[in-house]
């Protein structure tokens, strides 16, 4: 066992060096991710609640919105309702609301 210790070279004892150090940057790794995620389950729990978004006002009913889907509604009113509803759902769904 002498034998192997003395017939090493530097360049062994640095590789050595590299793979022992594999386990202990493993563990200093899950330490710092442990603790970020601490932090920021803190400062969730720290954040005040966000605001709630207004409610939504559709030009149309739940029953007038059926009737079209059954095709009972051909009026251009409630064609025109149905587009704006439409362009508010998609003005409310791009301002992330």
């Amino acid at each position: 066992m002498d034998a192997l210790w003395s017939s090493m070279t530097p360049q062994d004892w640095v590789a050595l060096g590299l793979i022992a150090m594999v386990p202990a940057l493993m563990v200093v790794a899950i330490y710092l991710i442990r603790r970020e995620v601490r932090q920021a389950a803190q400062r969730r729990r720290d954040e005040p609640p966000r605001s709630t978004t207004p409610p939504l006002h559709l030009k149309t009913t739940s029953a007038q919105r059926e009737q079209w889907r059954m095709g009972k509604q051909r009026h251009p009113r409630a064609i025109a309702d149905l587009a704006d509803d439409i362009e508010t759902l998609l003005m409310r769904e791009r301002a992330g609301g």
